[in-house]
């Protein structure tokens, strides 16, 4: 079945980014579990799952045998499937959706707003988290449209009871305006770049010695 949804070439190309997936979400587990034993608290980190990770019968057992191997639950390791690939075959794509967050695991559809989801369809999709895609926050400071856009975006998602996270915010002027539209949670360049784990553990302490100050 997942072959003919595919294509032959496209199936082979696919599998590799699965087995590419599969090796970040171990690390991710990893450095997660590192980060609970060495700070004595959780550091939720969200991972992406593919199209064909989807079609992978044994998705579920491979992602709760990274968490057994680590001692963590499943809110600590989050998923991001994009939003185009619940349109690809929205049937089978909410049923492995839905016995993840059965076993306790957080969704998140990422990419919101780069695809053609209906909101009929949308309303119908079972996921805790909208991550609005970077494309809607680029020019929410200089046009009035984008950002009634962005708006309308927390409005869908307050009615579905699931959080936002706005992508590629950059700005001062970007971060305002969507903290005070209600925004659940923010990221971008206006905080950090990127970062390799070792040199994030700086901002972790750093957050640390500040509350500890407090």
């Amino acid at each position: 079945k997942a072959i003919r949804a595919f294509g032959k070439y496209d199936w082979f190309k696919h599998l590799w980014k699965s087995k590419l997936d599969r090796f970040v979400w171990k690390e991710t587990a990893a450095q997660i579990a590192r980060w609970k034993k060495q700070y004595g608290f959780s550091l939720p980190v969200s991972v992406n799952v593919s199209r064909t990770d989807i079609y992978d019968l044994g998705l579920e057992e491979i992602l709760t045998g990274l968490l057994k191997e680590n001692s963590l639950s499943p809110s600590e390791l989050l998923l991001e499937i994009t939003e185009s690939a619940y349109t690809d075959d929205s049937k089978q794509i909410v049923e492995t959706v839905e016995r993840l967050r059965k076993i306790g695991f957080k969704v998140e559809m990422d990419d919101f707003g780069s695809g053609y989801s209906s909101l009929n369809m949308l309303a119908s999709l079972p996921i805790d988290a909208l991550k609005l895609d970077m494309g809607f926050v680029k020019g929410i400071a200089k046009n009035e449209k984008d950002f009634r856009m962005a708006r309308f975006v927390l409005e869908i998602a307050s009615y579905l009871g699931a959080k936002v996270v706005a992508e590629g915010v950059e700005t001062k002027e970007q971060y305002e305006l969507l903290k005070n539209a209600g925004c659940d949670i923010i990221q971008g360049y206006y905080f950090s770049k990127p970062l390799p784990a070792s040199d994030f553990e700086a901002l972790i302490q750093k957050e640390i010695s500040e509350r500890g100050e407090k």
